[in-house]
């Protein structure tokens, strides 16, 4: 997928096409690309386990095999010794090589062992997964109690760990695909960069004068270490906006869950189904960009500090820094000041007093409205300055909150209403309404306890259809019958209870407690026979 960007992948479609042709070429490599790794996954999806480790493992071993001989034997220089660039670029793909293989030995040994107990092997995931049933017996239960178990679990202040929700398979794949691609990109960061930096090295030093050779070189130098050191922080930043992205993913499936959809923008379906289709190609592409635009901005903004603020002190003028320094503080710290005293003077003196002593903020009824218009009228002139400053604020900050969140497409960059512009938004908005609808845990219990119910019925249809009409009420009368005279003989015969496999519920301390049961029955029927028959009574009896 990273070789897709260079257009380096594919030789059996590099050739020179007409520029109208050039999409059609990137779909043939696109399309070379999922051939060349389809295997794979019909190997891990197959029904005949065995057949798809074997095949599996010897794929993914000549894949390995290849690799290492491309590493080791054609990525060399002109001497002789391997580029850091070229050894390090196949990494991610030697280990995944290896997980896949180890993961088909372990289907094999898995098969295999089941056959030979005669074990049936479950093919697919069941309906019901067991975190999704936890979850709905979880929302079944009190609220005090779903807030004791919330409290149990969040033992964490970095992360709040959940056993009722598993992240799905694509989200874990995507995850994944970010940081390989993310880590090749660096790579090619560090081993284009310099290259780039001698060519702009080698025009720059031909066009200039010799008189300023010296301040050329030191700009030059100052170019390369900002660019260098400023590799670091996008890197980070972009490694927190993957893992980010699981925690954004969790809290909006959550309020979807909930019901809290007003924050998706509503599109038709196919266009919502379509946009799920693209969400781990676009999360990719996101973040690469997202990368790119963070390392031109951290270099921008290490080169202003360093002209701003190091050279000059470095030359002998730091009072004049400190004083252009003092002068913009002054600045802000008084419109900060006068936005301040605008609010004390809202609060204490042109509102009302609460209505209550309850309250917790003051009504929205104004006092003293001469004292208040005449403020109005003579703030109005200062507030078209401050207002050119805070547009100023704005612009500038709008732009650098837009290149440091370009990777994160789980917010629009655009105002509410205009959110169906942003098209990684809208990529975004689709995967979770996919998502939604299928994995719903409500919805799935639902349907797994129509299921059952189909099932007990169709059972229920077929036992009544292959026995006779009169059959199971006669059961049920044979079912009474063995039940009324197993009770005669345990009356009669009370010393065949320890003989049964129920005596634990009846008598669980032993014998001896039978035994002074056994007295006590036949000293009450003894009492029973001696007792001397009232008249008329013997007769209704």
């Amino acid at each position: 997928m990273f070789l897709l960007f260079f257009d380096e992948y594919s030789n059996y479609f590099n050739f020179n096409a007409p520029p109208w042709a050039k999409v059609f070429v990137y779909l043939l490599c696109a399309l070379e690309v999922g051939m060349d790794y389809y295997p794979f996954f019909i190997c891990l999806a197959t029904t005949h386990k065995l057949l798809g480790s074997v095949l599996g493992f010897f794929y993914a071993l000549s894949w390995f095999c290849v690799q290492v001989l491309d590493l080791f034997q054609c990525q060399k220089n002109s001497d002789g010794s391997w580029l850091t660039f070229d050894k390090l670029m196949p990494m991610p793909s030697l280990f995944c090589c290896l997980f896949l293989m180890g993961r088909f030995i372990q289907i094999f040994a898995t098969t295999v062992a089941a056959y030979r107990r005669a074990e049936s092997i479950e093919e697919e995931e069941p309906f019901l997964p067991g975190h999704q049933f936890n979850h709905v017996k979880l929302l079944l239960r009190g609220k005090r109690d779903r807030d004791n178990v919330k409290k149990k679990n969040i033992l964490q202040k970095i992360y709040s760990w959940d056993p009722n929700f598993k992240f799905p398979l694509r989200m874990i794949v995507t995850v994944v695909l970010c940081l390989i691609c993310l880590f090749n990109f660096i790579l090619a960061d560090f081993y284009l960069s310099p290259k780039a930096m001698m060519k702009v090295d080698f025009w720059i030093l031909e066009t200039v004068n010799l008189s300023y050779i010296n301040q050329t070189n030191l700009n030059l130098f100052i170019l390369k270490e900002s660019w260098f050191y400023s590799t670091f922080p996008a890197a980070v930043l972009s490694m927190f906006y993957v893992f980010h992205l699981l925690a954004c993913y969790r809290s909006q499936i959550r309020a979807l869950y909930a019901g809290k959809m007003k924050f998706i923008p509503l599109k038709r379906t196919p266009a919502v189904l379509a946009a799920s289709i693209r969400y781990t190609g676009n999360q990719i592409a996101y973040l690469l960009w997202g990368y790119l635009l963070l390392h031109i901005l951290n270099f921008l903004l290490g080169l202003a500090i360093t002209f701003w603020f190091v050279l000059p002190i470095k030359e002998g003028r730091g009072m004049q820094v400190l004083e252009g320094l003092g002068y913009t503080l002054l600045g802000i710290g008084l419109m900060l000041t006068v936005i301040v005293a605008q609010v004390l003077a809202a609060q204490f003196f042109f509102l009302q007093d609460k209505v209550s002593p309850k309250d917790r903020t003051k009504p929205l009824a104004i006092n003293n409205r001469r004292a208040f218009q005449n403020f109005s009228y003579f703030f109005m002139f200062y507030s078209v300055m401050l207002g050119f400053g805070i547009c100023l604020v704005r612009l500038i900050a709008n732009l650098i909150l837009g290149s440091w969140l370009l990777a994160k497409i789980d917010r629009s960059l655009f105002p509410r209403g205009y959110e169906r512009i942003d098209m990684g938004y809208c990529t975004w908005i689709g995967m979770l309404r996919v998502d939604l609808h299928q994995t719903h845990p409500v919805l799935v219990v639902f349907c797994h306890l129509l299921i059952q119910e189909r099932e007990v019925k169709r059972h229920k249809t077929e036992f009544q259809a292959s026995t006779p009409p009169g059959a199971p009420r006669l059961c049920r009368k044979q079912r009474c019958a063995a039940k009324w005279q197993l009770l005669y003989t345990l009356l009669n015969n009370p010393q065949l209870i320890m003989d049964r496999k129920q005596r634990e519920r009846f008598f669980p301390e032993g014998r001896e407690a039978l035994e002074r049961q056994i007295l006590s029955t036949v000293h009450a029927r003894n009492q029973k026979h001696q007792e001397p028959c009232t008249p008329g009574k013997g007769a209704e009896d």
